[in-house]
């Protein structure tokens, strides 16, 4: 198996025209993408709106599913290698009776903070 790195995505065209169709059916294609910005968000690679935390709390009233979506989207992050070759922080360790301290995210990752929005 190959090792991937994580790069520089851009959407396309066609990528963009059906996430707004997707949206358009009830919010269905955001409400897919909250979960996974917040597994993108707890590595520090995006920051979320007001209004994807307060969707990923609503999701979460009923039975949990943005968490239980976030997962699969954060067990996926943990396999992929940082484009200095180091390997992403092992998930299962957190669980681990051994105290660790938090992954530190190399400053290439950080995204750059601006005042404005």
């Amino acid at each position: 198996m190959s090792q991937q790195v994580l790069g520089r995505g851009h959407t396309t065209t066609a990528e963009a025209f059906w996430y707004v169709f997707g949206c358009l059916a009830f919010g269905a294609s955001y409400l897919a993408k909250v979960p996974a910005k917040k597994a993108l968000s707890e590595y520090g690679l995006v920051e979320r709106t007001d209004a994807e935390k307060f969707w990923y709390v609503v999701m979460n009233i009923a039975f949990g599913s943005g968490y239980l979506s976030k997962v699969i989207t954060k067990k996926a992050l943990s396999e992929v290698v940082h484009n200095d070759g180091s390997a992403a922080p092992d998930d299962w360790r957190a669980y681990s009776p051994v105290e660790r301290s938090e992954p530190e995210v190399p400053q290439s990752h950080r995204r750059e903070r601006s005042g404005s929005r």
